[in-house]
């Protein structure tokens, strides 16, 4: 079983996604409902989650360095942890942000929130 850790504020996206991953159990996923922002990385750790998804729904420059933070410290506190950004597309500098995450090895990928569900459990599966 693929321990994912779904860190965000956003509580009814990341419980409708664990919902559906729990119903779909041939994937293989354990889902884990990371919501306190300040503490995701503790929990992260404590679980020893194989992937973390990490929303970066950040309008504000100071929340995009918070949710970059997180990244590294997941880093830091979960070394075989794989990080998936979810980033939304019409927001340049969250954009950006992800780019910089991956080539700076912060992060191992991102997407885009307009892609398809079956799109996101593909990655999920490859990571």
């Amino acid at each position: 079983m693929k321990k994912i850790g779904f860190i965000s504020k956003n509580k009814i996206f990341v419980q409708s996604l664990a919902a559906l991953i729990t119903k779909l159990p041939d994937l293989g996923f354990e889902p884990y409902l990371l919501l306190n922002i300040h503490q995701a990385v503790l929990d992260a750790e404590v679980l020893s989650i194989d992937v973390a998804v990490v929303d970066m729904v950040a309008e504000l420059p100071e929340q995009t360095k918070e949710v970059l933070q997180i990244c590294g410290d997941l880093r830091h506190a979960v070394p075989a942890c794989r990080i998936l950004l979810l980033v939304p597309q019409d927001i340049k500098d969250s954009r950006d942000a992800a780019l910089k995450a991956v080539n700076c090895r912060s992060a191992d990928d991102y997407v885009f929130y307009d892609l398809s569900l079956d799109y996101l459990l593909a990655k999920l599966l490859v990571l």
